[in-house]
């Protein structure tokens, strides 16, 4: 073909989709007033949001192999939705076919209640739609399709369609689009982007009402652990105690008294918690072992622990002085009781513990695990000396996990000793202390390989009611300032405690006051209760997609960083990629502040940090270019900052995760060439 045709060729066919995407906005601008709509949403976007955009225009999607990607229709009406009815064929390119059985249709629904606690829009995402009654004026009903893109599928654009189908209305067939680069993800077990999920198994037992460790809680767990694998996760907490801020009413040994104060142990829901997460979410990279919690210390009392709650200062009075609580289970009735041990500090402990935990340490080794194991879980308050020297002799010296507001970096290092100079720190989740990178040309940070293990944690339930952009970019800004991920992060701890008038009051750990966190408490969740069992959620869809683009950013970046690595990739690709790297950086910081100059003066985000926009914020206050008074002119300029940068980032955020998929592919390409 001789480039005059050719030229003509693609202005016609650009002109025919221009066409077809003002036909499918035409039919839906015409519909009557109080008639069904049908619009095409952007899954970072609010569909809610007045100024959402009702276009009707093909669904376009943008991925790589071996990752999966997501689409949004949203369904509108004065009246009540019920009955949709949506579907997607088999998705069709010069590469070949994508089949059906991978692509996933699933209905958005909205959680209800305080929107300070509950994710807004319809977070839940399910399989089959529910009914959908109008507030104020309009009931909304988001179709998610999300595909799977096979790890042997071709590079090119594959189409197809998304039927939708409303009760009494007209069926609407929507184009999908989905264009796939040339690299292929690693699998979610190799990632190097480090996301923390807790699992709960009680608030599994609890929200389906079946008993503790039976075989439907133990297929509910399964299925947690499912929805979690694709994010990368890999982290399990395993409570040897009961009753700890994670709610978990038993330990998951039990002990089974033989009289004269002698015990046996059972390993069964230890063993099957391990088969289970080996199975369905992949093998473990940490194990942590919960030995310890806040009302075990004899500094329990303090007041800014409890903050005044009378249930906790009762609680916390009453356990003051004893040991560690654990499930005893009776050998001739098999009833579970509360058992408390004495305390660690005391010399008949180590005969209890050191049997048990060494047969736990051989079980761990048998599965390959030992290199796995730490012990926990500290808040801010830590074990006195005596209980982690206590711990540091029955576990062979095992390193310990934090969840706190702050502590240095260089304490969480195996090797460091950052426990008392007695047991290391091997991982912490910090509030606190985060660090962030703004401006790329001013240096740039690769949390992703720092030697520490160390993770962000946002709390106070933000991560509910972040929107999906800030949940896509959460995994982005972490690695590109001081930290490996995000940590703390919970899976199925939604409000499942009901009060009297049987409404959603509080998570399972509410249950044990003695061991309440504050501030530190999981407030927020990742999966949703389904009709059987978890589901996700379109927040996690939208966190699994970043993580997916972090990959993407962590190959190239590791490539330009190895100087032998670089040389193969020729100083244009090289140059092509570190640009493509900056644009994605810059672009994420402008959804937090839109102005440029700003932006360029700021190199590292300023101390005492909790999350990104804090950071930037103090920074910005070092050169006075914005008011010192956060709380009363920075959040109203937060707002309106993030107001302006969304709506640029909306423009261009898929352009520029396609590039970042098509340089990993070029880079592949070019190592595996040489």
């Amino acid at each position: 073909m001789n480039k005059a045709l050719r030229t003509m060729v693609l202005a016609l066919a650009a002109l025919l989709s221009a066409a077809g995407q003002r036909l499918l906005a035409q039919g839906a601008a015409t519909r009557p007033a109080g008639a069904v709509q049908v619009w095409t949403s952007d899954v970072i976007s609010n569909e809610w949001s007045p100024t959402a955009p009702k276009e009707l225009k093909p669904m376009a999607l943008v991925g790589t192999r071996n990752g999966t990607f997501s689409g949004k229709i949203v369904v509108e009406s004065a009246s009540t939705i019920k009955g949709l009815v949506a579907s997607v064929g088999a998705l069709t390119g010069k590469g070949g076919v994508i089949p059906a059985q991978n692509v996933q249709v699933r209905y958005g629904k909205a959680w209800g209640g305080n929107a300070w606690i509950y994710p807004s829009g319809g977070d839940i995402l399910l399989e089959t739609p529910s009914e959908v009654v109008p507030v104020n004026g309009r009931a909304l009903l988001p179709v998610w399709v999300t595909v799977q893109v096979p790890k042997d599928a071709k590079a090119g654009t594959f189409t197809g369609a998304v039927t939708v189908k409303p009760e009494g209305a007209a069926q609407v067939k929507v184009p999908l689009n989905l264009e796939v680069a040339d690299w292929t993800l690693p699998d979610p077990q190799d990632y190097r982007t480090w996301s923390d999920f807790i699992q709960s198994p009680d608030t599994l037992a609890v929200e389906y009402k079946v008993p503790l460790w039976s075989d439907p809680h133990w297929k509910l767990i399964d299925r947690s652990f499912q929805l979690l694998n694709p994010t990368g996760s890999r982290v399990l907490y395993v409570p040897l105690i009961c009753r700890t801020n994670f709610g978990n009413e038993q330990s998951m040994v039990r002990w089974i008294p033989k009289g004269g104060n002698k015990y046996e142990y059972d390993y069964a829901i230890l063993d099957k918690y391990l088969d289970s997460a080996e199975k369905n979410l992949g093998q473990p990279k940490l194990v942590v072992f919960l030995v310890w919690d806040i009302c075990m210390s004899l500094q329990s009392l303090n007041r800014g622990l409890w903050g005044g709650e009378t249930d906790t200062r009762k609680l916390r009075e009453e356990l003051l002085g004893k040991g560690p609580r654990v499930t005893a289970l009776d050998p001739m009735t098999k009833e579970a009781s509360v058992l408390t041990l004495p305390r660690y500090e005391d010399a008949a402990s180590k005969d209890f513990w050191e049997p048990m935990f060494t047969e736990v340490r051989k079980r761990m080794e048998k599965r390959g695990l030992e290199k796995t194991m730490m012990l926990g879980i500290m808040p801010d308050l830590w074990p006195s000396k005596e209980e982690v020297t206590f711990w540091k002799d029955v576990s062979g010296g095992l390193p310990w996990a934090i969840h706190g507001h702050s502590g240095a970096p260089s304490s969480v290092m195996i090797g460091n000793k950052g426990l008392y100079q007695i047991a290391d720190i091997g991982y912490a989740a910090f509030v606190y202390n985060l660090v962030y990178t703004v401006n790329p040309d001013k240096g740039r940070t690769y949390g992703w390989r720092n030697p520490a293990l160390l993770a962000g944690y946002l709390r106070n339930g933000v991560l509910n009611r972040a929107s999906g952009m800030d949940i896509r970019e959460l995994q982005a800004f972490n690695i590109t300032g001081g930290q490996r991920g995000a940590g703390r992060m919970a899976a199925d701890f939604w409000p499942v405690l009901r009060n009297s008038k049987d409404e959603r009051s509080g998570s399972v750990y509410a249950r044990y006051p003695e061991n309440n966190w504050r501030n530190l408490d999981i407030c927020d969740w990742f999966l949703a209760p389904g009709p059987d069992g978890a589901v996700a959620t379109a927040r996690l869809e939208s966190l699994k997609e970043g993580t997916q683009v972090c990959e993407a950013r962590i190959l190239l970046e590791d490539t330009l960083l190895d100087d032998a690595k670089k040389t193969q990739l020729g100083a244009a690709l090289a140059q092509r990629c570190q640009a493509g790297l900056d644009e994605h950086h810059r672009a994420m910081w402008k959804t937090l502040w839109n102005n440029d100059e700003d932006l360029k003066s700021i190199g590292r985000s300023g101390a005492q940090t909790r999350d990104p926009f804090e950071g930037l914020w103090w920074a910005l206050n070092r050169d006075n270019r914005v008011p010192r008074d956060y709380t009363k002119e920075g959040r109203t300029l937060r707002i309106e900052e993030a107001r302006k940068g969304r709506e640029w980032f909306v423009l261009g955020w898929q352009e520029r995760e396609k590039k970042l998929f098509a340089l990993a592919g070029e880079v592949a390409a070019r190592l595996n060439a040489k």
